[in-house]
């Protein structure tokens, strides 16, 4: 009989599949072949290059035939990223922000963006999530996940701890209840959301009412839990206690003002560190002698993290939209112009990284893109730096951790929501 719990993993990964079908579209699994022929080519592309192949566009999410611009440079894209006057980010709202009352942080632009951040960015700063490292971060993923597979000396990865685990950390620190129903539902409530823009008219008619339900049901579910924590009048360290308290020019939110935030929050609470774990996770296991390199030496993990999200990250595309006419890489863009950067191209740039298809730990390093740049950096990128560390100090700790080969290898696909369809690995059990 399946567990309830079961269901829900089962659940969480029907939706997952969901959005990397979507992201994944016509184009091949492994694209960096494509991105250096570009690079050289055609650095500067008319054309949207998501939309080329089947996937749903952020920078022309509905697909109204807004002109577009593809860039591959790391230089060209770093340039965008770091001027947010020019390049505004408001159409990044125009696929799903209408499910979320179009509240999203990713999508303000100027003295409103830049205002609402320094308010919500105080528990998401390095000091605070640092803090969270071994009291809350590290219990979630050892005593509840790690432990638990140990003794079975197999799992799918994917399945039975990179999806759940970081929602389960990330929904602690929120405040929320520890009750495994409310996990599994707002996870799949806000992986629906994102899953709305789809290229596919008729997918599209069944995924764009089901964001919008979704929404709404992650706004319904959240206010009495919010209520209920403002009633009892303990304001703990964590973020829902850090909202009741704050105050954004000169008034407190209410209630209902705070489960708009925090459901914009949770879109992006757990999937995108799923993926950027499980994307690791293959490359290392792909590179055994690098794997060992930190088993051995675990000052290198952040590093680990880092070079593998610069190599393959699950967040392959962001957009802008010009607000004047502009000029990028000798190419004129008029004015009212979106810009499909192509983070994924840019990490491999090799004008920027030596040797860029290298898994190489000791890489000198230049500025990520890979969560963003300049003022719309991932607020969220600490924590999910934190959670990812955790979670592979724990993982080699598994002896002799290898692909299960009683399955297909794993395969990272998709040109933006990256990530593997499973993750099936096996270790020795004492």
């Amino acid at each position: 009989m399946t567990s309830k719990y079961d269901a829900m993993l089962d659940q969480m990964v029907e939706d997952y599949s969901l959005v990397t079908n979507g992201y994944s579209g016509a184009a091949p699994a492994n694209p960096y072949p494509m991105f250096q022929e570009k690079r050289s080519q055609c650095p500067v592309m008319q054309g949207d290059l998501l939309i080329q192949h089947s996937i749903p566009s952020m920078a022309d999410y509905m697909m109204t035939g807004r002109p577009v611009v593809t860039l591959f440079k790391y230089k060209d894209i770093h340039s965008v990223l770091m001027n947010p006057d020019d390049w505004l980010s408001h159409i990044v709202g125009d696929g799903f922000g209408a499910a979320v009352d179009n509240m999203l942080l990713t999508a303000m632009d100027g003295e409103e963006h830049d205002k609402f951040r320094a308010t919500l960015q105080k528990p998401f700063m390095r000091g605070a999530i640092r803090k969270l490292m071994d009291t809350l971060i590290r219990p979630v993923v050892v005593d509840e996940f790690v432990e638990k597979l140990r003794p079975k000396g197999k799992a799918d990865l994917l399945r039975e701890f990179a999806l759940p685990f970081p929602i389960r950390a990330m929904y602690a620190y929120f405040g929320f209840p520890h009750d495994e129903d409310l996990l599994g539902n707002l996870a799949s409530w806000a992986i629906k959301v994102v899953a709305a823009p789809q290229t596919d008219p008729e997918v599209a008619k069944i995924t764009i009412p089901q964001s919008m339900v979704a929404g709404q049901s992650m706004y319904d579910t959240l206010l009495p839990i919010i209520k209920a924590y403002r009633e009892r009048g303990e304001m703990r360290n964590d973020i829902l206690g850090y909202m009741m308290e704050v105050e954004h020019e000169g008034e407190k939110f209410n209630d209902e003002e705070i489960t708009a935030f925090i459901r914009m929050l949770l879109l992006a609470a757990g999937e995108t560190t799923t993926r950027s774990f499980a994307n690791m996770m293959v490359q290392l296991l792909e590179f055994p002698e690098v794997m060992e390199e930190v088993r051995q030496d675990r000052s290198l993990i952040p590093k680990a993290v880092m070079e593998t999200m610069r190599r393959d990250p699950t967040a392959g595309a962001v957009a802008r939209i010009a607000a004047r006419d502009m000029e990028i890489g000798g190419m004129s863009i008029p004015k009212g112009t979106a810009v499909l950067c192509s983070i994924a191209s840019a990490n491999r740039d090799p004008e920027t990284y030596e040797d860029p298809d290298r898994l190489w730990l000791k890489r000198p390093m230049r500025p990520l893109l890979s969560f963003g740049f300049g003022p719309h950096m991932c607020m969220g990128m600490h924590m999910a730096l934190t959670e990812m560390e955790v979670a592979l100090d724990e993982i080699l700790k598994l002896p002799n951790l290898r692909f299960d080969p009683d399955y297909p290898k794993p395969e990272v696909r998709g040109l933006n929501m990256r990530g593997p369809d499973a993750l099936p690995v096996v270790w020795d059990v004492d």
